[in-house]
């Protein structure tokens, strides 16, 4: 019985883009991010330390993504616990849609969002 090879069909290529959309779903996903909607609240509207550039930033080597993003902590919310949740969900999400590793995801707190007297 003669074998066949199966050869591959082409390349798979995964953009920033997705993966930087993919980390701000996971993140905003997490109790205590400040979101609005599926979008992270920039750390412009709170109390925060400037942004010196994007909010969402990914490495891609050719074996894993490392990724950093800054958040804002919603007021009341413990910022280590949030953070780390915000970790283990990006990592997660990032893996099981692209099927690429993370080796890393640091989390930047930005800024705390305080609750309005009107809400």
């Amino acid at each position: 019985m003669e074998r066949k090879t199966v050869k591959p069909a082409g390349s798979l290529k995964v953009s920033d883009e997705v993966i930087i959309r993919i980390t701000e779903v996971a993140a905003t996903e997490i109790a205590g991010v400040a979101a609005e909607g599926q979008k992270l609240v920039p750390a412009e509207n709170s109390l925060s330390i400037p942004m010196l550039s994007a909010p969402i930033r990914v490495n891609l080597t050719a074996e894993s993504a490392e990724i950093t993003l800054s958040i804002v902590i919603e007021s009341g919310y413990n910022a280590n616990n949030v953070a780390k949740a915000v970790q283990k969900s990006v990592k997660s999400a990032v893996q099981s849609m692209t099927g690429i590793a993370v080796s890393k995801v640091n989390v930047v707190v930005a800024g705390i969002k305080f609750k309005k007297e009107s809400e």
